[in-house]
């Protein structure tokens, strides 16, 4: 038996690199999954990997800063499955400058991606769970929600703003058996690292793999177990003390 046996379960951002790895890891343990992201292309070959294991799949291609798209997804998912019972925020997007040099358009975009979308989703799934009697909400941080470092400002304010409606998430939550946590990786590798030059490339990285085991933990606790917050970095990254 899987640890996530029967389980629906939606992964934003599932077309590549860490909800690719995440999507999977689920599958693997049992769940059925909903893949959506903007890219068809990633999600198809997500899916098909999902598919190998013996796992019904449903792609459903979202841009997750349209709140129609983001409604369409929660409402396919419902008359594919019936029901919803793991969501996992985890679209995201990064850009990189100083705070004097960061365009309107850039932190709209991380903003919008990092932010507004978890909130959206969070808002669709916590209707659906709430008349079901319960669920689980995952959000992917970061450690630079804890951390912050130079020329991140848009994807730091984002990922504090993160930590925050996880909280008030698994507050408002917790009467309905409905639990929210958030995972915050530190470095990872993905199908795009940032750019040379910004210091980040010498570090050393985690594999989306080992991000994926810490999101099957958490969602395969028991209903009345919530994992508020993790942290999974690599032991050699610089963490504690940076700036």
């Amino acid at each position: 038996m899987g640890k996530l046996d029967g389980k629906i379960a939606i992964v934003t951002g599932s077309s590549r690199s860490i909800g690719k790895a995440i999507a999977i890891a689920f599958a693997a343990e049992g769940a059925k999954l909903v893949l959506a992201a903007r890219g068809v292309e990633g999600l198809n070959a997500t899916a098909k990997e999902i598919k190998a294991l013996g796992r019904e799949v449903e792609v459903i291609p979202t841009d997750v800063k349209v709140e129609a798209e983001i409604d369409n997804l929660f409402k396919k998912t419902m008359a594919r499955f019936g029901r919803l019972d793991i969501l996992v925020n985890n679209s995201g997007v990064f850009h990189a400058a100083p705070i004097d040099k960061v365009p309107t358009e850039d932190w709209d975009n991380v903003i919008a991606t990092n932010l507004r979308a978890p909130f959206l989703c969070t808002r669709a799934a916590f209707t659906i769970m709430k008349a079901q009697g319960g669920g689980r909400i995952i959000n992917i941080g970061s450690i630079s929600a804890q951390r912050v470092r130079f020329g991140n400002v848009a994807y730091s304010s984002a990922k504090f703003g993160l930590v925050g409606l996880t909280h008030t998430t698994a507050l408002e939550g917790r009467e309905f058996n409905i639990t929210c946590g958030i995972l915050h990786p530190g470095n990872t590798e993905r199908d795009i690292r940032p750019p040379e030059g910004t210091g980040w490339t010498a570090e050393p990285y985690l594999a989306q793999e080992e991000i994926a085991s810490a999101a099957v933990f958490m969602a395969s606790q028991p209903p009345e177990v919530n994992v508020l917050e993790v942290i999974s970095l690599h032991k050699d990254q610089l963490y504690l003390g940076r700036g």
